[in-house]
């Protein structure tokens, strides 16, 4: 059941295609969607330059409404995503006007956090430079 304040079915599928697109555009080793639950949308790899393959999984989150330098997280998904064992990259998708943001959720002690219902996580828009930086993180 959708609560109020979800998003419409369209509003998360075209944020996630737009999402997928600019992920295969990076041209990675992998791409892949889970095929059972597994409170992340896709899991990519990239080689690195000592032989092996770096893996990430990736959260999107889509919105019709402007994101600034910030995007409100609930606590347990900024908490699920800033301490998987593997990197999580959270990409914010503004579906109205096809712009991505990403953001790395980091671990904290939670002292900053506790009691907090929404976490503010800085994002960063991509764009031609910020995607340069956002590909060596992924392949360094």
């Amino acid at each position: 059941m959708k609560t109020a304040h979800s998003n419409p079915d369209y509003v998360t599928r075209r944020s996630e295609l737009l999402a997928e697109l600019f992920l295969q555009d990076l041209k990675p080793t992998f791409l892949s969607r889970p095929t059972s639950d597994i409170g992340l949308d896709f899991l990519i790899g990239f080689n690195n330059s000592k032989g092996g393959i770096n893996t990430f999984g990736v959260e999107v989150k889509g919105t019709q409404q402007p994101i600034s330098s910030s995007f409100a997280l609930d606590e347990r998904s900024y908490r699920r995503l800033a301490n998987s064992n593997v990197p999580v990259c959270l990409l914010v998708v503004d579906a109205k006007q096809n712009r991505l943001f990403y953001a790395w959720p980091q671990r904290d002690n939670g002292s900053s956090r506790s009691g907090a219902s929404k976490v503010n996580v800085p994002v960063t828009e991509i764009d031609e430079k910020t995607r340069t930086e956002f590909l060596n993180k992924m392949a360094s």
